[in-house]
C-alpha cells in the first residue's frame, strides 16, 4: 500500500484511518443528540390554542398573527376539533401581547392589497392573563367573538347582495321614485324660491315671526268648527228637510247662475265705455289728496285735536246742541252794557 503523506506532515495510513473513523463517529453522535434530544422553545413564545367554528379563507399554518397592528406570532396548525368546531395553533411572543387575555376576540382580515389572509387579535376586557398551553373556545355562545373580513367574504357579501338585492322589483320601484320626484319638482322650486325670497327679504328675527304667525293659528280651530256645524246644519236644518224647499234652494242658485250673474255682467260691460274714463280722473284726485298731507302721522294727531276741540265747544240744551260763546267786551263799556242788557239769560248760551 503507498504512503500517504501530505507536504510537511507526517501522515501515514494508520493515522489517516484513525481521523477519519473518529470523524465519522463525532459526526453520527452530533446526529443522535440533534435528533434525540427536545427542543427548548425560547423563553419569549408562548404557544395556545383557540377552539373556533369556522376558519376564514386563506388561513393556515404560517399565517401572521397581529395585535393592534404589530406582527406577534404565526399560526402554527389547524385541526378538526369536532363537528364545526377547527382548532388552532398559535405561536406568540409573550413580551408583545400587551393587554391580551383570554377574553380576546379574532378577526380574519385581509393582511395586504392583494387580499392575503391574516389573524388579527383584538382585546377585551375580562378574563385571564394568557399563559403557556392555554385554551381559549370561541365556540356555541362565544362564536360572535369571531369576525370574518377577508377578501373572500366581502366578496361573497357583495355577490348576496346583487343576487338578493338587486332584484327587478327594486329596478322598478326606483323608477317609480324617480318618475314621482320628477312630479314633486315643481313644488320644490316653489319651496326652495319662498325660502330663498324670504332669507333675502327677512327684517325680522325668526322667533317674533314664529310667535305672529303661531298667534295666527289660534283662530284655525275655531274655523273648522264652525265650518263643520254649518255643514252639519245643512243636514240637520228642519227647513231643508222638505222637498219643496230643497227645490226652492235649488232653483235660487241655478237664478243666481244663469240671471243674476249674466244681468251684472252685462250690467259691468255697459257701464265701462262711459265711466271708464273717471277711474283715471278718481286716482289723480286721490293722489293729490294724499299728496297734500306731508305727515299723515302728524296730521292724525292735529286733526283729532280739532274734532275734539269742536265737540267741547257745545253742550247740551233741551233745544239741541248749542254753541258755548263767550265776548270779552270790557275794554268797551259802551257796548257792554247794552249788550249784557238785552242778553236774555233763559235763552242759553253764555256771556
Amino acid at each position: 500500500m503507498p504512503v500517504y503523506t501530505l507536504p510537511g506532515t507526517e501522515v501515514g495510513p494508520r493515522l489517516a484511518r484513525i481521523l477519519g473513523v473518529g470523524t465519522l463517529v463525532l459526526a453520527v453522535l452530533i446526529a443522535a443528540v440533534w435528533r434525540l434530544v427536545p427542543d427548548s422553545p425560547a423563553a419569549d413564545r408562548i404557544t395556545i390554542a383557540l377552539v373556533v367554528g369556522y376558519v376564514g379563507e386563506g388561513i393556515g399554518p404560517g399565517t401572521e398573527i397581529r395585535l393592534n397592528g404589530v406582527r406577534v406570532g404565526t399560526v402554527d396548525a389547524i385541526d378538526f376539533s369536532g363537528p364545526d368546531r377547527r382548532r388552532l395553533g398559535l405561536n406568540l411572543q409573550r413580551s408583545q401581547l400587551f393587554g391580551l387575555t383570554t377574553g380576546l376576540n379574532i378577526d380574519y382580515v385581509p393582511g395586504n392589497l392583494f387580499g392575503v389572509s391574516a389573524l388579527e387579535l383584538r382585546p377585551e376586557a375580562g378574563g385571564d392573563a394568557l399563559a403557556d398551553g392555554v385554551t381559549v373556545d370561541l365556540t356555541g355562545r362565544n362564536s360572535g367573538r369571531v369576525r370574518d373580513a377577508t377578501l373572500s367574504s366581502l366578496l361573497s357579501s357583495t355577490g348576496d347582495l346583487t343576487a338578493q338585492v338587486l332584484t327587478p322589483q327594486l329596478s322598478q320601484l326606483l323608477s317609480t321614485l324617480a318618475r314621482d320626484f320628477d312630479a314633486f319638482t315643481p313644488l320644490l322650486q316653489a319651496i326652495g324660491t319662498t325660502v330663498r325670497a324670504y332669507t333675502e327679504t327677512r327684517q325680522l328675527a325668526p322667533s317674533m315671526l314664529l310667535d305672529r304667525f303661531g298667534a295666527t293659528l289660534t283662530g284655525i280651530p275655531p274655523m273648522l268648527t264652525g265650518t263643520l256645524t254649518l255643514l252639519d246644519a245643512s243636514y240637520g236644518n228642519g227647513y231643508l228637510r222638505d222637498d219643496a224647499h230643497i227645490q226652492k234652494f235649488a232653483r235660487l242658485w241655478s237664478n243666481v247662475q244663469n240671471q243674476l250673474l249674466p244681468a251684472t255682467s252685462q250690467l259691468f260691460g255697459t257701464a265701462q265705455p262711459y265711466f271708464a274714463g273717471l277711474l283715471p280722473i278718481a286716482t289723480a284726485v286721490l293722489d293729490r289728496i294724499a299728496g297734500s298731507v306731508s305727515d299723515p302721522a302728524g296730521s292724525n294727531g292735529q286733526l283729532r285735536e280739532l274734532l275734539d276741540r269742536i265737540d267741547a265747544a257745545f253742550h247740551d240744551s233741551p233745544d239741541g246742541p248749542v254753541l258755548q260763546t263767550r265776548v270779552a267786551l270790557d275794554l268797551v263799556p259802551g257796548l257792554a252794557s247794552p249788550l249784557a242788557a238785552g242778553v236774555n239769560p233763559t235763552a242759553g248760551g253764555g256771556r
